[in-house]
């Protein structure tokens, strides 16, 4: 019986060794993030990356979570932050296992050396319309270029049918997600709707000759009045008479404003006998809602101009506090209506695009007053 005891024993006391040295060797402790933070955050220019390699001391069977402005972002170690806008942000590291805890608050703040708006217009054409009288060269072109409304700038008025502005901007608009760029308004109350069209810069010369322009396709885009590759041609008026048209659909006609004398419509012009615009028609945007015959009340078309032009204001893409309408890049289409697939675009084109006389409202001209690079600037969502 003693024999068998002290066996038992012996087998017993290498178990109890075992243990203990399991124990010391992998015995853990909370980890502590280590690394050192610039006292007032990190800065990082738009689209460039920030590499995070915190250094965590006692990080056996440590897990990461990474939050940026409270949202996860990531579970690595190792993190790379390349902010898409402007901004202030505030990137959060916590450290877990099974003893304890630690967490670091970092501050990020994203900036740009570009500016966000328009920095220089390339081409301005008014069409025939109630404002030719003030369309020198050195007029409404400039007052695209900059942040609106700013000093004594108003907006640039495009007039009639097919007038346009095309315009730059210092950098390339990268293709993110949802709206990339916006096009402010008068602003106004009553929608003009305007065409947009963007170009990429492919041959970085910074001029706007790089092919042919891609539109931004909107709710219009089928609808059975839209005309695509529309033209037409304004002749100058022999004294006071009307300015007269002609299109490339075999349609003729003559512009008869509500108030004053034509030949004003053409005072821009100069010795011109006549001008010719190209671009998209859009279906007729007002009608006179009055049943009275001696009162005219006109009104947008119901359902029509929900989205994708510039200078309106009941749609779905107008923002309130940027009184501008947001444009997506990936909407853009060819001249056949195939979709367009663009990294980014650095030139913007807006077109008048109804072509209407709407009694006492004279002519339906867009007016717009810059454009803007969405990452650059802040705005909320309405």
């Amino acid at each position: 019986m003693l024999k068998i005891t002290f066996r038992l024993i012996f087998l017993l006391f290498p178990g109890i060794s075992l243990v203990t040295s399991c124990g010391n060797s992998d015995k853990i402790t909370g980890p502590l993030i280590a690394f050192e933070i610039p006292a007032d955050g990190y800065k990082i220019e738009v689209g460039k990356s920030l590499s995070l390699n915190p250094t965590i001391v006692n990080d056996q069977k440590s897990s990461y979570t990474w939050e940026l402005d409270g949202q996860f972002v990531s579970s690595s170690k190792l993190f790379t932050f390349t902010p898409s806008k402007v901004g202030n942000y505030t990137l959060s590291l916590k450290v877990v296992n099974e003893i304890g805890s630690d967490n670091k608050s970092i501050h990020i703040s994203a900036f740009s050396t570009h500016s966000p708006y328009i920095t220089k217009v390339f081409d301005y054409q008014y069409g025939p319309g109630q404002h030719a009288a003030l369309i020198p060269s050195d007029w409404k072109g400039d007052d695209f270029i900059g942040q609106p409304w700013s000093g004594t700038k108003r907006y640039t008025s495009l007039g009639g049918w097919g007038g346009y502005i095309i315009a730059g901007f210092d950098h390339v608009i990268s293709n993110g997600t949802g709206g990339d760029f916006a096009i402010f308004t008068q602003p106004g109350p009553a929608s003009e709707p305007g065409v947009v069209f963007v170009m990429n810069d492919a041959n970085g010369d910074g001029i706007p000759n790089d092919g042919e322009w891609a539109e931004i396709r909107g709710s219009e885009y089928d609808h059975p009045e839209t005309i695509h590759n529309y033209q037409v041609t304004y002749y100058k008026p022999a004294g006071n008479g009307n300015i007269t048209w002609k299109d490339n659909k075999g349609s003729s006609g003559e512009l008869i404003p509500v108030f004053d004398s034509s030949s004003w419509w053409w005072a821009g012009y100069g010795n011109k006998t006549e001008v010719t615009f190209s671009g998209v028609k859009l279906p007729n945007a007002y009608q006179n809602s009055s049943i009275q015959a001696d009162i005219e009340n006109w009104v947008v078309r119901p359902g029509l101009f929900s989205s994708g032009y510039a200078e309106c204001y009941n749609n779905l893409d107008y923002n309130n506090s940027l009184k501008a309408n947001i444009f997506d890049i990936s909407n853009s289409v060819d001249n056949s209506g195939h979709k367009v697939s663009l990294s980014g675009i650095s030139f913007v084109k807006v077109q008048s695009g109804v072509f209407q006389i709407a009694g006492w409202l004279n002519e339906i001209s867009t007016e717009v007053s810059g454009a803007a690079d969405l990452s650059l600037v802040d705005y909320s969502a309405n």
